[in-house]
C-alpha cells in the first residue's frame, strides 16, 4: 500500500468546483489501495469530519494546516489578499508536510488544489515523487467581450498582470513545473502555458469529472413539450457572463415556445433583473437564486438544452453535470468548454465580436429547437461522456496511469 501526501487547500464533502476537486481525489484515491494524508484548511474540518462518521474512509487521514487569525483576515482584501493567504498557506503546508514525512513513509506526493498553475505549490521541496496537478490557469477573458463584465473589467485584467508575474517569480509555479515527475494540465491553453515554462515530457490531461452519485443510472428521456427548456447554472461572477447569454436568448425568435431558467446567484447577481429588462426577457426568464448542490439535479431533470457562456473557465463542473443528465450543451469554442462539448454533444458558438456570437447562440438554440431527433442523440451522446468522467472514473485511471 503507498503512502500519499495530498494538497487541497480547497476540501469540502458534497460541493462543488474547487473543494469538491479536493474532496474527491482525496477520498477517491484513498480507495485505491493508497494510505492517504491530506492537508487542506481547516474551514471544511466539520463538514469533513461528519462526512467521514457516516462514510468511513479508513485509509483517509487529514491534516489541518491553519495560519495565524491576522494571516485570514487578508482574505477580505480582494484578489491580491486571496493570493497573499493561498502562498503563505503552501508554505505552511510544506512546514506541516516535512513534519509528517519523518513520521510516516510518505511514497508520493500530489497537488490538486488550488488548480491554479500560477499559485503553484512548495511541495516540490520535499524531494519525493510529485504530480503536480491536474492545473489549469492557461486561459485569459477575451478582450472583445469585455463589455459583458460591467464594471470588472480592470479587475480582470489585474488578474491577467498578477498571473504572468506569478508565472515568472513564482518558484511555487515554475519550479513545481520543472520538477514534478507529472505536470497534469486540465486543458490545452494550460497545456501551452506549462510548456512555455520549458516543460516538454511527462503532460498529462485531465479534464475532470463529477460524482458518480450524481450521475442518473440510466439517460433521461424527456417526453415531448410544447416549449423548450433551457437551463443556465453557476455562481454569478463577472467572467461567467450571464449577460451573454441573456443577449444570444433576445434574439431568438419571440413566437418560439423557449424558456431559460437561471439557477445561481453571486456578485453580479444585482443586474439580473436588470439584464431581463434590457433585454426583453421578462416573459421568457426565470431566477431562482442559488440552491443546493442536489436541488441542482432538478432543473437539469427539467430541461432540454444547457446554455453555458462563460468567458474564462479551465473546465467548467457544470458541464459535466449538466451531460450527466442527458443534455445537450450550447457553449463558445474557447478554453475547457471547447474541450468537453464536441459537436456530437453540443454546438459551440465561434468568438469573434459581441453581436455575432450573440447572434450564433440565437442561432443554435434555434436549431435545437427545430431538430429535436438531433438534439435528443445529442443528449444521449452527453450522457455516456458524463459516465467516462464520473470522478470514480478519472481517479481510478489516474491512480493506474501515474502512481
Amino acid at each position: 500500500m503507498k503512502n500519499v501526501l495530498i494538497s487541497a487547500y480547497a476540501c469540502v464533502p458534497d460541493l462543488g468546483s474547487e473543494e469538491g476537486n479536493g474532496w474527491f481525489y482525496s477520498s477517491l484515491i484513498s480507495q485505491q489501495n493508497c494510505r492517504v494524508w491530506c492537508l487542506t484548511r481547516d474551514i471544511g474540518k466539520e463538514r469533513i469530519e461528519q462526512k467521514l462518521q457516516q462514510v468511513p474512509h479508513p485509509n483517509l487521514n487529514f491534516r489541518y494546516v491553519r495560519l495565524p487569525r491576522w494571516a485570514d483576515k487578508a482574505l477580505h482584501y480582494g484578489l491580491v489578499g486571496m493570493y497573499f493567504h493561498y502562498i503563505y498557506w503552501q508554505w505552511a503546508a510544506l512546514q506541516v508536510a516535512r513534519s509528517l514525512a519523518k513520521e510516516q513513509p510518505i511514497d508520493l506526493v500530489q497537488h490538486v488544489s488550488y488548480s491554479s498553475l500560477q499559485l503553484g505549490s512548495f511541495l516540490y521541496k520535499l524531494k519525493l515523487p510529485f504530480i503536480y496537478g491536474p492545473v489549469g490557469g492557461g486561459q485569459e477573458a477575451p478582450k472583445a467581450m469585455r463589455a459583458y463584465f460591467k464594471g470588472h473589467w480592470a479587475k480582470e485584467q489585474m488578474r491577467s498582470a498578477i498571473s504572468k508575474l506569478l508565472l515568472r517569480f513564482n518558484p511555487g509555479c515554475y519550479q513545481s513545473v520543472r520538477q514534478a515527475s507529472y505536470v497534469l494540465v486540465c486543458n490545452e491553453d494550460t497545456r501551452r502555458m506549462v510548456q512555455s515554462l520549458g516543460r516538454t515530457t511527462a503532460i498529462g490531461k485531465e479534464l475532470g469529472g463529477v460524482g458518480q452519485h450524481f450521475i442518473p443510472s440510466a439517460p433521461i428521456r424527456r417526453p415531448v413539450r410544447s416549449t423548450l427548456e433551457l437551463v443556465w447554472v453557476g455562481r454569478l461572477l463577472p467572467r461567467k457572463a450571464l449577460e451573454l447569454s441573456l443577449h444570444g436568448f433576445s434574439k431568438v425568435a419571440a413566437h418560439l415556445p423557449i424558456h431559460l431558467t437561471i439557477v445561481g446567484d453571486g456578485e453580479m447577481g444585482q443586474y439580473v433583473a436588470e439584464y431581463i429588462a434590457q433585454y426583453g426577457l421578462a416573459s421568457r426568464v426565470t431566477w431562482v437564486g442559488k440552491v443546493s448542490y442536489e436541488q441542482v439535479k432538478h432543473y437539469y431533470r427539467q430541461a432540454d438544452v444547457f446554455l453555458f457562456t462563460s468567458l474564462r473557465d479551465t473546465g467548467p463542473a457544470q458541464l459535466i453535470e449538466a451531460m450527466a443528465y442527458s443534455l445537450p450543451v450550447v457553449t463558445l469554442d474557447l478554453h475547457g468548454q471547447a474541450e468537453l462539448v464536441d459537436p456530437s454533444r453540443g454546438i459551440q458558438v465561434a468568438l469573434t465580436e459581441p453581436e455575432a456570437v450573440a447572434q450564433g447562440l440565437a442561432n443554435a438554440i434555434e436549431w435545437l429547437y427545430f431538430n429535436e431527433a438531433q438534439r435528443l442523440e445529442m443528449g444521449q451522446n452527453a450522457f455516456r461522456f458524463a459516465q467516462q468522467q464520473s470522478w470514480e472514473s478519472v481517479v481510478s485511471q489516474l491512480v493506474k496511469t501515474y502512481y
